[in-house]
């Protein structure tokens, strides 16, 4: 199994982050770290643990490559034949990767697996104005959880754009159908638009289902770009004026010509809700 944690800045996190990883009941594994060019402690902090378990890597990127050149980097790097992204402020309990790899091995149709997620109670009161939002116009806000994403391929698809539950980009794959399911942007390292997380699982369900283990055994206190609103994010990674109003406009369109007009035409209730939800956010976001 190999176990990627991407980086920057992450010292208020990234000390219990490692020792999560550290204590795992599965402990068949490397551990590789790439900091992101951090200016912070986060260096020093990595570096203590080199001397303490001899299955971490630790890379110190020489400049900042932006943040999916670094998750890129990571599973470019890995050589087992499991892989897994933890972010650097998330908290894995002893049993996630003995109980997520079981499922692989026992099931081959399976491609990925992640656990329930519990959220700190501060970053789910973040998104109270985005609920009070969505309840004034008669729609129902989507929970941040988990589901298995079984089926076939066009049942695959449907179930995620109908949730879009973007948490599972963090499940446990098989390694090489991850590899071959990274999307050009991932691949040259560069924040094409909102939604590359999304892209990447819809190629990953080519490949397989995605299941989940019915327990809470990852704990996640999202403090990156995500948790500072989707206007932020929009600033950040869009190029064009209709992605600015609409973020996911950006993410509709690879879908269109990546997934197929069948595919795409079959779901474009979802599209439409997809392209909605963006807009709520961004109202959202700016009330904050």
């Amino acid at each position: 199994i190999s176990i990627g944690i991407p980086v920057y800045n992450g010292e208020k996190f990234i000390r219990k982050c490692i020792e999560s990883v550290l204590q795992q009941t599965n402990r068949n594994f490397e551990l590789i770290i790439s900091d992101n060019a951090s200016t912070d402690s986060t260096r020093k902090i990595c570096e203590e643990y080199l001397n303490k378990d001899n299955r971490i890597i630790f890379v110190r990127q020489e400049k900042n490559m932006g943040g999916t050149c670094n998750f890129n980097f990571l599973v470019q790097n890995a050589v087992g034949e499991y892989f897994v992204w933890v972010a650097a402020d998330t908290f894995l309990l002893p049993e996630f990767l003995e109980k997520n790899i079981a499922v692989l091995e026992s099931q081959d149709k399976v491609v990925g697996c992640i656990s329930k997620i519990k959220i700190d109670d501060t970053y789910i009161d973040k998104f109270k104005t985005e609920k009070d939002v969505l309840k004034k116009i008669g729609l129902v806000y989507r929970p941040f959880d988990t589901l298995p994403i079984t089926g076939n391929y066009m049942e695959r698809i449907r179930k995620y754009l109908k949730h879009f539950p973007w948490e599972m980009f963090y499940s446990v794959y098989r390694t090489e159908p991850l590899r071959k399911s990274f999307v050009r942007g991932y691949l040259l390292g560069k924040d094409y638009f909102v939604g590359n997380d999304a892209s990447l699982v819809l190629n990953v369900l080519k490949h397989g289902e995605i299941q989940v283990v019915d327990e809470f055994l990852l704990v996640s206190i999202p403090s990156g770009a995500a948790s500072k609103g989707m206007v932020s994010m929009t600033r950040n990674y869009s190029n064009s004026n209709v992605g600015l109003i609409f973020p996911f406009y950006p993410l509709t369109k690879w879908c269109a010509k990546n997934l197929g007009w069948k595919i795409f035409l079959a779901n474009i209730d979802h599209f439409l809700r997809l392209g909605l939800d963006g807009l709520i956010l961004q109202i959202a976001s700016i009330k904050k």
